[in-house]
């Protein structure tokens, strides 16, 4: 009945939320006509879902959730991923709460949070580790580029037009950064920050150092796209071995959690009738312990810095 009554409840709101954007849709047709694009840009900048999103950014969780969401190639304002948690904190106490028992509501809230930030960390890895895939062939375009004369930045420029996505819009990012202005160098050096890897960094290094000093870019390009193939390879094997164990330690993190669910269907209000005895407390403390320490110790056995 409560979840018949939530369902419904989000309905109507999303159903109000759909009118008014349509209502807003054809207020703001109306008005296109009569405004200049500016007048509509400073109206869209100054609607308080903006203003409070330039808010937000300028902190300091701000900054570093801008940071990982263009690291990981999210489209989406800091505002609304910021939004999402919360809502789905919101669900996870609601439900959870109800199903099991209050704290384990709160519990689930902070879960949640969790598994949103570990996706936004799988984008990251999944975005650079697709970067690091590109960068031989980034390689030979540069050392192609500048064999024929071209300048850094525009080849630059050019292999952004020729690579796909990501280094295709990492690449057009820094290029459009130089024609604003910026310097060759902090381009890259931003580009070195968005995606950090040993592979990048070689890269970047020599891209800098070529810049201030000379040198025989060419052959060093062509060596380097030649070491990062390898290292390509190397690192696709790798993954292969390790993929089976990272999936163990996201197993071990499930059972857990779908274990208080099946105790609770079993008997119901078991789960909220441990909450009420010591001994209950220290069972299920003794418990999300172990499978923190199995679900962190598999985490830290599979990471290699390769």
């Amino acid at each position: 009945m409560l979840l018949i009554t939530v369902l419904i409840a989000g309905t109507g709101i999303l159903f109000i939320l759909a009118a008014r954007e349509w209502g807003a849709g054809l207020d703001q047709n109306a008005q296109m006509a009569s405004r200049s694009a500016l007048a509509e840009v400073e109206r869209r900048a100054n609607s308080p879902f903006n203003r409070f999103d330039t808010w937000l950014r300028r902190s300091d969780i701000g900054k570093n959730l801008e940071t990982r969401l263009a690291r990981a190639g999210v489209k989406m304002p800091v505002t609304l991923f910021a939004l999402l948690i919360i809502v789905g904190g919101s669900l996870a106490i609601i439900f959870v709460g109800q199903l099991l028992a209050p704290l384990f509501g709160f519990l689930a809230a902070v879960l949640v949070g969790f598994l949103f930030l570990q996706y936004l960390k799988r984008k990251e890895e999944r975005r650079k580790e697709e970067f690091i895939a590109q960068l031989p062939e980034l390689a030979r375009v540069l050392s192609n580029a500048t064999q024929a004369g071209l300048a850094l930045p525009t080849a630059i420029a050019m292999a952004a037009e020729e690579l796909d996505d990501p280094a295709g819009s990492e690449l057009r990012r820094a290029a459009h950064t130089m024609r604003l202005g910026k310097s060759f160098d902090a381009a890259i050096a931003d580009m070195r920050e968005r995606m950090p890897s040993r592979e990048i960094g070689v890269l970047v290094s020599t891209l800098l150092i070529a810049s201030r000093s000379g040198g025989a870019l060419v052959t060093a390009l062509r060596n380097i796209s030649d070491t990062l193939e390898q290292r390509k390879e190397t690192r696709r094997e790798i993954r292969t071995i390790l993929s089976e164990t990272k999936g163990t330690a996201w197993a071990l993190l499930v059972m857990g959690v779908l274990s208080l669910f099946g105790l609770n269907m079993l008997n119901p209000g078991s789960v909220g009738a441990m909450l009420d005895s010591l001994l209950g407390i220290i069972l299920l403390a003794v418990v999300g312990v172990l499978f923190t320490i199995g679900f962190i110790a598999v985490q830290r056995m599979t990471k290699i810095n390769y």
